[in-house]
């Protein structure tokens, strides 16, 4: 099974709200409605089903991109945005290289996804790559203190200390923490949370 068939079939055979991922709603709006002006370009990463895209949506923002892998995760979040001008990309990260640059890089609980560390350099050198100067990378991933497997698929863990070292070369941090994340089921996830701008 492909890594697209294995996210469609995920989505297509749970409701969004028992999802372990599921939240009702993007606390990083708020920080990105203060800091980001309506018109910069936002891509939210695996976004597909997210409620980021649609938030920020109702608060005006009018040049947003969403990049998921699962094509139906996509076509429901569209349906969602009822005909709101969004770009939808169907990709697999590892395979994709962004067209235009952003203002803003928002990825909660994609980056964990990529277990080897070849994949996870070209990650964090896209993201630098396609941030403009002063351009913000908000980042969620589970901690050194989160699971070992997510949907079936075994994951990379990340202290705030090593995800710092990471990206210290092309960003500079602004906030860095860790959260706890309760899943519809009542489990708990623990994130760490990078806050940075572009350099």
């Amino acid at each position: 099974m492909s890594l697209a068939d294995h996210w469609n079939d995920r989505y297509e055979n749970n409701p969004a709200s028992k999802l372990s991922w599921f939240q009702e709603s993007s606390p990083e709006v708020e920080f990105i409605t203060v800091n980001v002006g309506k018109a910069t370009p936002v891509i939210d990463i695996g976004g597909g089903l997210s409620p980021l895209v649609h938030q920020l949506i109702d608060e005006e923002f009018t040049d947003l991109t969403v990049v998921d892998v699962s094509e139906f995760a996509l076509e429901q979040g569209q349906r969602k945005a009822e005909g709101r001008q969004v770009q939808w990309i169907q990709s697999d990260l590892r395979d994709w290289t962004p067209t235009r640059m952003y203002g803003l890089w928002h990825d909660r609980a994609v980056f964990h996804f990529l277990t080897d560390k070849e994949d996870q350099e070209r990650y964090l050198l896209m993201a630098a790559e396609a941030l403009v100067p002063s351009g913000y990378l908000i980042l969620g991933t589970f901690s050194e203190n989160g699971p070992q497997t997510c949907s079936g698929l075994p994951v990379a863990r990340h202290s705030v200390d090593e995800l710092t070292a990471a990206i210290a070369g092309d960003f500079t941090i602004i906030d860095s923490h860790t959260q706890e994340h309760v899943t519809p089921s009542g489990g708990v996830q623990e994130f760490a949370w990078m806050y940075a701008v572009r350099n």
